[in-house]
């Protein structure tokens, strides 16, 4: 691999700031692995990949958790693994689990790039990481159980220390993208327009197919956050996955519900269709989006734009939010 060790190092940067010392960890003990086998070729330069997350204006922690790596197939123009995982079952139970399950689909998939060709069945490859994750969590909410009740607690109320998380993942091999999802995180394609590329896992999202909903009342319904799916809560999850072909010019978008929701598709499109803009200047204002419509969940999201975006954007990124043009800078340095 000739990995984006810059995009790297801003996983670490974004896990910090928001108070994720175990996935922070994991990821600087990762990152000096990846240095020690770092092939001395150059890193895919034609990606712009940025990540934006924040606690939102109601949650007392950040339940959401994220990854990206660019340049893990050094033999093809564009590569990488983005993972977005909004995780469930109480502030520090809901992290762990998100933590789990990236930890958990990095270490299955990444081994699998070094053994495996590019035109591997990347499909299957990345369905059966995110079931190990599903199996890992599965695991710990059992070992927890059992601590619980070797504590006297009883079963049924054991059972709330249960944990879980959604997950959107995409593994990006040159013009292929193999997306799978679990729960209601969503990854988008923009593509002159917005298009959602996965489906929903939730309840909401049955009543809308079954045409009991009307599209804007998803957003309001009492039940909205029921998820019908999660990495957790089986032996073994229906996992979706999709094949996505690329021309080279389209942007990608992970996201939890916390920024969807908040922010509406609409709203999603106008700000990728911003021709001048770079990965980290779209980032930073859905984000910003979804605080100033109420931030009432955890928001995370990662950009990937097929084509990276010239110099030129940096005024534009500085006027915009000078703060987040001067963390690029410095991490750009490192």
């Amino acid at each position: 691999m000739s990995v984006d060790m810059s995009l790297f190092l801003q996983n670490v940067h974004v896990a910090l700031a928001n108070q994720q010392y175990q996935h922070a960890t994991f990821l600087l003990d990762y990152a000096i692995t990846l240095a020690e086998k770092e092939e001395k070729s150059p890193a895919c330069s034609s990606l712009d990949v940025s990540m934006g997350l924040h606690r939102g204006r109601v949650r007392e922690a950040n339940e959401d958790c994220l990854f990206a790596i660019s340049g893990i197939f050094p033999e093809v123009h564009r590569s990488g693994l983005y993972v977005v995982c909004d995780g469930m079952g109480g502030h520090v139970r809901g992290q762990e689990a998100a933590h789990l399950a990236i930890q958990t689909i990095v270490e299955a998939l990444l081994p699998q790039v070094v053994a495996n060709p590019p035109h591997a069945q990347w499909e299957h490859l990345l369905a059966d990481a995110l079931q190990q994750a599903n199996r890992a969590i599965l695991l710990r909410n059992q070992s927890l159980e059992l601590q619980s009740i070797a504590n006297g607690v009883p079963v049924t109320m054991s059972q709330f220390c249960h944990m879980g998380t959604t997950v959107t993942a995409v593994l990006l091999c040159d013009h292929t993208a193999y997306v799978a999802n679990v729960g209601d995180s969503r990854t988008y394609l923009y593509d002159q327009s917005l298009h959602k590329i996965t489906t929903d896992h939730s309840l909401v999202a049955q009543l809308l197919a079954d045409g009991l909903l009307e599209e804007e009342e998803i957003y309001v319904h009492p039940l909205r956050n029921q998820i019908t799916r999660a990495l957790g809560s089986a032996p073994s999850v229906q996992i979706d996955t999709f094949v996505v072909p690329l021309h080279g010019h389209e942007i990608l978008l992970l996201c939890s519900d916390g920024l969807w929701e908040m922010t509406r598709d609409r709203t999603m499109e106008v700000i990728l269709a911003s021709s001048w803009a770079n990965a980290a200047a779209m980032a930073h204002r859905l984000v910003q989006i979804a605080n100033e419509n109420g931030g009432a969940d955890n928001i995370g999201c990662i950009v990937i734009q097929l084509q990276r975006q010239t110099d030129t954007s940096s005024l534009e990124t500085m006027l915009i939010d000078p703060i987040a043009a001067l963390n690029r800078l410095v991490m750009s340095t490192q």
